[in-house]
């Protein structure tokens, strides 16, 4: 199923057919033809189908798409916090720190 730049996001529904009924089995907001395909690969044999994000929807999808945008990576400070404490596990592993602590002690 190949869809528009212009339809996403797009909400995509699997069904399964029993008899001369559909049971709803999923449901995903897709971005992207790759995250599409990922879905009607998922729910092969089942039956696919489309319909637009309503507003309400798109407001609530966009509020929880930023929020995990925000919270991909580590922050800088987490990252220098890491730099320090594997810095002073080095030195006090080689004895530079004993050895700084020890010449401050010495020069008084």
């Amino acid at each position: 199923m190949e869809l528009r730049r212009d339809d996403f996001p797009v909400a995509m529904e699997a069904y399964d057919v029993r008899g001369d009924h559909e049971e709803f089995v999923a449901e995903q907001v897709v971005t992207s033809q790759a995250e599409a395909d990922r879905f009607i690969s998922l729910y092969a044999g089942r039956l696919i189908k489309t319909r637009d994000v309503r507003p309400v929807e798109t407001r609530r999808y966009e509020a929880v798409h930023r929020e995990t945008r925000a919270r991909r990576g580590i922050p800088a400070w987490a990252i220098i916090l890491m730099v320090l404490v594997v810095l002073l596990v080095v030195a006090y592993a080689t004895g530079w720190l004993q050895y700084a602590f020890d010449k401050l002690n010495t020069s008084k």
